[in-house]
């Protein structure tokens, strides 16, 4: 409780909204379009902007670069099962479509959960101050974001290999069905 009275839902508000986000996603799963031969378009762009971003600020020291390995390997972990977390149908009309499985969601939930948890519960873990440059206390926290930098791009580019390597199968199915049907197979991956 504050001076005034009342109760400071600052640090509560955000976990609250996207745990709310989350079980409105869990509870309307509709199965979205997957294009197999688009996948890797946004990550590699994103690829690319993270690169030309990291290159703008002067090289780190040795323990930044094993924060950004460690990011990145994490990142690949997470795309990985994200990808891996979803189901792959083809409908009628001879589209891919995915639906994320529940075990991903609540993944992503427990996890938002208890980061969230042990920030509040041990506020000294919130700064990282161990590993902060000497040079300028904002130093910190480009290194951060940066690494955040990393672990997203590792995620979206194993995410879309794994989406792929899933969705294969199924590209094969849909140009059996179109020779079966008399048509020509499509040579677009749609």
């Amino acid at each position: 409780m504050t001076a005034g009275g009342s109760y400071n839902l600052g640090p509560y508000l955000v976990p609250l909204l996207v745990v709310g986000v989350v079980a409105l996603r869990l509870v309307r799963n509709k199965p979205r379009k997957v294009r197999p031969n688009r996948l890797f378009i946004l990550p590699a762009l994103l690829t690319l902007a993270a690169g030309y971003t990291l290159k703008q600020t002067p090289a780190p020291g040795w323990i930044w670069y094993a924060v950004y390995i460690v990011a990145g390997v994490i990142g690949l972990g997470v795309g990985y099962l994200s990808g891996r977390h979803r189901e792959f149908t083809l409908d009628e009309k001879g589209q891919i479509m995915a639906r994320a499985t529940p075990a991903g969601t609540i993944l992503f939930a427990a996890l938002f959960t208890a980061r969230y948890g042990l920030k509040l519960a041990f506020p000294q873990l919130n700064g990282g101050q161990s590993l902060a440059p000497a040079a300028h206390p904002a130093g910190n926290v480009i290194g951060w974001t940066d690494a955040g930098l990393v672990f997203s791009v590792a995620m979206l580019l194993a995410t879309a290999a794994t989406t792929w390597w899933h969705t294969r199968h199924l590209v094969a199915e849909r140009q059996a069905r179109a020779a079966q049907s008399g048509e020509a197979a499509s040579p677009r991956l749609e």
